[in-house]
């Protein structure tokens, strides 16, 4: 009888590629049936074989195939050709003094081919600057006083108690430490004139552009309040009202009550200074991410060069290696275009000069090398009992048609490390 959890075991911690070769495989209903009709089309017209399923055999061909499954879906990953086309791209602008350009999802389908933003306006918060007070004199009276906002639609009174000898400046940062820790949506700060020694109180609202309830984020009303100190302080002087940010792109008119903008939910765009020109955004391949996405390929093609130098006991061996390193052989001169290099025993290797546009020129869909990866690991994929040794029993009758349904299950009987 069959021991399942014996076959699970050895399979999952003996067969198994290592983890940073592991990628989630998903295939539609049709790729799986192509897949087994291709099988039972290649065994329609082989031979019969006899080999043995021994432990190394199996622990060989699975090998075979995990490792060019891994090597095809890196392929993939590195030509573009996925949904998740910022996994290796980036978005710049020519001019990131005035526009910062940054992909946001993982999709970036969406990003227009040709980007182009201008600044009229940036969003801007509300500032209130109070009046200059000599900072080391005592300008406020001795005494208890309030100090009444309204944010929105919030009522805040802070009071504020000016002993004997505080200076202006003492009681100004009083004031803006108490406005502060209670996180009304205002910051309080302190400004200094150095040339006339004198300070003010200065009132920023957390948020900016237009208000959707007013023109203000916050003001004053002191009717309400006794010795209310805010027309003292000076605090009604607005030096700067909210405004929207006031755009194009591509030619088209736009506002917004933030300065960072997100078009189709891919593309951030960071609006930091107005602009006479429009600055363009385009999106080019990542450095960094083409060059870990490249050390996965690079783990996968060698390990399947590892596979077939350490396994000198099997006479396919040499057969897998010249499969494998045919593929860089025959796109040598494109691989060293790109940055990538072929050492004396078979093994690609990533040089310091790799360029992310040619690699991903060199992975596209289309490209003569990823359709050459495509073939070679199909053909692994597969069948790869190909590359053990065997013994032919019987040859095929190729004057029939019909297949021999057998094959594809002993294929996927190597999945087993026995029989019981």
């Amino acid at each position: 009888m069959l021991n399942l959890n014996h076959v699970y075991n050895y399979y999952s911690t003996q067969i198994m590629p290592t983890r940073g070769n592991q990628r989630p495989q998903s295939h539609k209903k049709d790729d799986l049936k192509t897949v087994y009709n291709n099988m039972v089309k290649q065994n329609q017209n082989s031979p019969f074989y006899k080999f043995t399923f021994s432990d190394a055999n199996q622990v060989y061909a699975i090998g075979i195939k995990e490792a060019a499954l891994a090597l095809e879906a890196e392929s993939k990953l590195l030509g573009g050709d996925s949904n998740d086309l910022a996994a290796q791209m980036k978005a710049v602008s020519d001019n990131e003094n005035v526009v910062y350009a940054s992909l946001s999802g993982s999709s970036a389908s969406d990003v227009p081919e040709n980007l182009s933003v201008q600044i009229d306006t940036l969003a801007k918060g509300q500032t209130n600057v109070g009046t200059y007070f000599p900072s080391g004199e005592s300008s406020i009276p001795q005494g208890e006083y309030s100090f009444g906002i309204a944010v929105g639609r919030n009522q805040y009174t802070f009071r504020l108690k000016v002993n004997e000898g505080d200076t202006n400046q003492q009681i100004q940062r009083n004031l803006a430490t108490s406005i502060n820790e209670n996180n009304i949506g205002v910051k309080a700060s302190i400004r200094n004139n150095r040339v006339e020694g004198t300070s003010a109180l200065v009132l920023r609202s957390e948020a900016i552009g237009k208000p959707n309830n007013g023109d203000l984020f916050f003001q004053f009303d002191e009717t309400y309040l006794e010795d209310d100190i805010t027309m003292l302080l000076g605090m009604d002087n607005i030096e700067t009202a909210p405004t929207n940010a006031e755009f194009y792109i591509n030619d088209t008119f736009h506002t917004s009550i933030s300065n960072r903008i997100s078009l189709n939910h891919s593309v951030d765009l960071d609006l930091l200074s107005t602009s006479e020109k429009p600055v363009h955004v385009r999106l080019v391949p990542d450095g960094n991410k083409v060059a870990d996405r490249m050390k996965e390929f690079l783990d996968s093609y060698n390990q399947l060069v590892d596979i077939s130098r350490n396994s000198s006991n099997q006479k396919g061996a040499t057969k897998l290696f010249r499969d494998v390193t045919g593929i860089a052989n025959r796109h040598k001169v494109a691989l060293e275009d790109a940055g990538l290099t072929i050492d004396e025993n078979g093994y690609l290797a990533q040089g310091v000069d790799t360029d992310p546009e040619k690699v991903k020129n060199l992975f596209d869909e289309d490209s003569s090398f990823r359709k050459d990866i495509k073939r070679t690991t199909e053909k692994m994929t597969l069948n790869p009992l190909h590359y053990i040794d065997k013994v032919v029993v019987t040859y095929p009758n190729t004057n029939g048609t019909y297949p021999n349904p057998y094959y594809p299950s002993k294929y996927s009987g190597l999945l087993f490390n026995d029989y019981s």
